[in-house]
């Protein structure tokens, strides 16, 4: 009987210490490899939108480096390169500039990447596969038309998950 007893004692003790890995992720380093442009982000005030010369874009290679690009305070297109890499839920960037980032990161339901400096997620930007883009709210609902931007952000939310299905699966086509 001590023996049944012992045996059950060591198979769950190895059980727990094998799903007790630190490290595990349910992201992969092959999800974050793509181009991401920022969409909406949310502060201690709510969500915005992002659009026009506040669009920021980041390129993931999979060889672990990448590329950022953004209009400066001048209106300059400036690009800089990175290298990252992730653990777990974080990924870290360092630029060629100097600078360097240690960012949270997952993925929402609609497949965008969401980065934050906040491990609740509290403050977060989101960003959409590069090349789907449906302009600003106001153009979306038209802005002449009178019609609310409320009316705009369930449309681009409808929009959203046709688009980003369809980015996803191109993006799963041309690596086949």
């Amino acid at each position: 009987m001590k023996k049944i007893y012992f045996m059950m004692l060591l198979a769950s003790l190895s059980m727990a210490m094998v799903s007790c890995s630190g490290w595990d992720s349910p992201y992969y380093v092959d999800d974050i490899v793509g181009s991401w442009e920022s969409e909406y982000g949310c502060d201690g005030y709510g969500e915005y939108d992002i659009y026009g010369f506040d669009v920021v874009r980041y390129d993931f290679y999979g060889n672990n480096t990448g590329r950022y690009t953004c209009y400066n305070y001048y209106g300059q297109y400036v690009v800089i390169g990175f290298f990252w890499e992730t653990r777990g839920d974080r990924l870290y960037i360092s630029y060629d500039d100097g600078d360097w980032e240690n960012l949270y990161y997952g993925f929402d339901r609609y497949g965008y990447l969401i980065l934050s400096t906040d491990y609740h997620f509290y403050q977060y930007t989101a960003y959409r596969p590069a090349g789907y883009y449906y302009g600003p709210a106001k153009e979306m609902a038209g802005a002449d038309s009178g019609q609310s931007d409320k009316v705009a952000k369930s449309e681009r939310d409808t929009v959203k998950v046709k688009s980003v299905s369809k980015a996803i699966k191109a993006r799963d086509d041309s690596a086949e």
